[in-house]
């Protein structure tokens, strides 16, 4: 019996690269457009997704798209339940939002497309795009492994360009938010630049990493 079971994990990863408990939980917190589509892909890549938001009784529709690892809940859920949290809120909402996670993120990676604009997102938004966005972000969300990445794609180039060989840049400092950041961005289907976090002001709409690129057209833009 136990032959047989080493054989099953055996074959496991030499099809896969990985065996089943590599899975992860990904709690997207805002499942608009952005949210919802990066959801599905890790789902589809074979990971557990929850979706929340203030009304995740509005997302069923959205899970049973994404497939059956995806389930919805609370944003309260989502903090709880992930192994990695994944922000995709209009960057406004980020004070609220930073009250109501207070002491519930610490020590996770927290991977965030938000991006921050003066005229949506009023004075938060412009203080954010003045002092940089990173450091916005780790105002709001002490103590966890930031990762910044999907900040200039939109939700149908995610969709048709999945699989295409394009890159995305992906801003990290350390170890840990580094490794999950390259891999969830893989498991999207795309190619990871890595970057730190004091260039991600670079990664947000109009800066050098927008557009749909590959690997050595960004890394040219971006001087690396």
């Amino acid at each position: 019996m136990c032959r047989i079971r080493f054989l099953i994990v055996a074959v496991l990863i030499a099809c896969t690269g990985q065996v089943m408990a590599d899975t992860l939980k990904i709690a997207v917190i805002g499942a608009g457009k952005v949210g919802g589509t990066l959801g599905t892909l890790w789902v589809k890549a074979g990971h557990e997704v929850m979706f929340s938001s203030r009304h995740p009784e509005q997302l069923q529709t959205l899970v049973d798209a994404a497939g059956p690892k995806a389930r919805a809940g609370s944003v309260s859920d989502a903090a709880a339940w992930g192994d990695v949290i994944v922000l995709s809120v209009p960057y406004g909402a980020m004070p609220v939002l930073s009250e109501q996670l207070k002491g519930k993120l610490e020590g996770k990676v927290v991977f965030s497309t938000s991006n921050p604009f003066s005229g949506r997102d009023g004075e938060v938004g412009q203080k954010a795009l003045d002092q940089g966005v990173a450091l916005a972000d780790q105002h709001y969300l002490p103590g966890v492994h930031l990762v910044r990445a999907f900040n200039v794609i939109g939700a149908a180039s995610m969709k048709s360009q999945s699989g295409a060989g394009k890159a995305i840049a992906t801003f990290a400092d350390d170890a840990q938010a580094r490794d999950m950041g390259a891999r969830l961005v893989r498991d999207a289907g795309f190619v990871p630049v890595l970057l730190p976090l004091s260039r991600a002001n670079e990664g947000l709409p109009g800066g050098p990493a927008s557009g749909v690129l590959s690997e050595a057209q960004m890394r040219q833009k971006l001087g690396l």
